[in-house]
């Protein structure tokens, strides 16, 4: 599917590489390090998984 407008801020977009990403290339740099932030809440440590078996 390709996409003629940015999915987070609306502009249009020009390059090929977005317009098949959907992004522009700043909000899809936005868009990745939210995720991966996301994804960093929930990830456990193995520090916290023995201290979790420690109690």
């Amino acid at each position: 599917m390709q996409h003629t407008e940015c999915a987070t801020c609306g502009r249009k977009l020009k390059d090929k590489k977005s317009i098949e990403r959907g992004y522009g290339p700043v909000c899809y740099e936005k868009h990745l390090k939210a995720v991966a932030d996301k994804y960093k809440k929930n990830q456990l440590t193995i520090y916290d998984f023995l201290e979790e078996e420690a109690v």
